[in-house]
């Protein structure tokens, strides 16, 4: 990384500033780094570089450089990349540049996810692995929702070692029912959508390869895809439909 820092009425000047792996803050700054909740005057240093950001419980924090507000030289451009979440998938920072040019840091809670551990074909199924987001419950399965989160169907799923597995076949779709489907896991009354393990891609429908199910004749029946927010849907695809 090129270290480029400047003064510009008392404020460092920061050309880069990311969170790469959903717990680390990545700055072209000297330090000490620190932050400051918004709207407070408590400061957290926060150490070496790469920045820590796991301690951190507030939802806005302004970024301070040897003591003084850092500033972003130019706003970011479009990119094909987002944030991840965190390692244990319930938060996700943002880089801001204020309207100011101050360099913020926004941090949302998100609800819990189940991860997609691994997925193949088995013969004529599709196999996923995942790792629920705490202890598997008694009952579990995996669920198909339609675009309501009504459930549609229920598949039969085996636990061991933490991880959940299941096998999806096109008999297990709907009948008669065409259009995005949402897999989830566990219960009818308690259940989770099921995400791409660090997904860092804006749109990982059209970057990432997942497989799909044919009927007798071979034609496509139903597609896994992965939608805008990084969460696992199941297209069923009507004999009518293109593909």
């Amino acid at each position: 990384m090129v270290r480029l820092l400047r003064r510009r009425d008392g404020a460092a000047v920061a050309t880069y500033a990311a969170v790469l792996d959903g717990v680390h803050l990545w700055l072209d700054a000297d330090g000490p780094v620190a932050v400051r909740e918004a709207g407070g005057r408590a400061v957290t240093e926060l150490g070496e570089h790469p920045y820590d950001l796991s301690g951190l419980t507030g939802s806005t924090y302004d970024v301070l450089a040897g003591g003084e507000p850092v500033s972003l030289s130019a706003r970011p451009g479009q990119a094909l990349t987002r944030t991840p979440l965190s390692p244990d998938g319930r938060t996700q920072w943002e880089v801001h540049r204020a309207d100011d040019g101050r360099l913020r840091l926004g941090r949302r809670t998100v609800p819990a996810t189940a991860e997609l551990d691994a997925v193949d074909v088995r013969a004529d199924r599709i196999h996923l692995r995942l790792r629920p987001p705490g202890e598997v419950q008694p009952g579990c399965h995996l669920l198909l929702l339609d675009p309501d989160d009504q459930v549609l169907a229920t598949l039969p799923a085996t636990a061991h070692d933490g991880l959940v597995e299941t096998l999806v076949g096109v008999d297990d779709l709907p009948p008669g029912w065409f259009g995005m489907l949402r897999p989830a896991l566990g219960t009818p009354d308690d259940r989770v959508r099921v995400r791409r393990r660090g997904n860092d891609l804006l749109d990982p429908h059209h970057a990432v390869l997942l497989p799909e199910l044919a009927d007798e004749h071979g034609r496509p029946r139903a597609r896994l895809r992965w939608n805008a927010d990084g969460l696992l849907a199941l297209r069923s695809i009507g004999p009518d439909e293109q593909p």
